[in-house]
């Protein structure tokens, strides 16, 4: 019966110019290396390999052998991978998201995970752009919260909820006595955002470029707290989650009004479609599902996806 050190053997064989090279890649000795190829001819009865050649080449049964090896071979260590990923999943938990203000929420959500996944090492992982696509891809993060769907063949994106986007004014600001503000309103304000691209902007992309409307300008705040201040300050307007400005509403700090055209946003958990089986993941997930749905003012259940 062929084993798997056979076919890495004869593997190893083709891609050297001998015997002496082709163990050197398989970290074992020449002596071992040839006790292995001579207890495979045995048992298939059959020369695998022409031993007066220089370089070493197959015969025609080494040659079908080969072939069966670069077949079953990248099979193997693929499912070696997968079965690696999983164990790696259930000892560790690196959280990527593309949300400021998801922190808010998150967090309580992170905290009774971790009191029921003791064992599990959780930690956040972001790059400077909020951008955790890649991270994942890269294998550095295990899950990303997101807004966007990305045409990824090993990515999952599973749909959690979806939540208002509002804009929020100083009190005593000239859009304060409206409930509703359209697009062409904002042209001689100055907005508020994050420090990233207006590409990448709600705001930007389904309000404002939609309706083909410039600005007056754009000024960036570090984090959700030093944007609600830029704004209660009258410097600029912003939009915001529902859920992340209605306690400061009530509190008269900030004043909020809904886009005419009601900005609903999505929220995804993406994570590998290797990781779908595992049971951290699951309560993961789970867990922010409660937390939004039971917490979070303004949202709603996502079980569809948006384009």
């Amino acid at each position: 019966m062929l084993e798997i050190k056979h076919l890495r053997c004869i593997q190893a064989i083709a891609a050297s110019s001998s015997l002496k090279s082709a163990a050197a890649k398989l970290f074992i000795t020449d002596s071992a290396l040839s006790h292995q190829l001579k207890d495979l001819e045995q048992r298939i009865n059959s020369h695998l390999v022409l031993r007066k050649q220089q370089p070493l080449q197959l015969t025609q049964h080494g040659q079908q052998l080969l072939s069966l090896a670069q077949q079953v071979l990248p099979l193997i260590e693929q499912t070696e991978q997968q079965f690696s990923a999983a164990q790696q999943q259930q000892t560790r938990l690196n959280i990527s998201v593309d949300c400021h203000a998801c922190f808010q929420w998150l967090l309580p959500a992170l905290q009774r995970f971790q009191q029921t996944w003791p064992e599990v090492n959780s930690h956040f992982c972001q790059d400077k752009d909020y951008n955790g696509l890649p991270l994942l891809q890269r294998g550095e993060a295990d899950i990303l919260l997101t807004s966007e769907v990305s045409p990824e063949e090993q990515i999952h994106f599973e749909p959690l909820f979806e939540y208002e986007m509002v804009l929020i004014c100083p009190p005593q600001h000239r859009l304060s006595s409206q409930a509703t503000i359209k697009a062409s309103q904002l042209s001689q304000e100055t907005i508020i955002s994050y420090p990233v691209t207006p590409q990448r902007l709600d705001l930007y992309r389904y309000i404002l470029q939609p309706s083909q409307v410039a600005v007056k300008q754009w000024k960036h705040a570090d984090n959700p707290a030093m944007l609600l201040q830029m704004v209660a300050a009258g410097m600029g307007v912003a939009a915001m989650p529902y859920w992340a400005v209605e306690h400061y509403a009530q509190q008269q700090f900030v004043h909020l009004l809904s886009f005419e055209q009601a900005l609903w946003r999505p929220m995804y958990a993406a994570f590998s479609k290797n990781a779908q089986s595992s049971t951290v993941l699951k309560d993961f997930v789970e867990l922010i599902l409660q937390q939004a749905l039971s917490q979070l003012k303004g949202s709603r259940a996502l079980s569809f996806k948006h384009k």
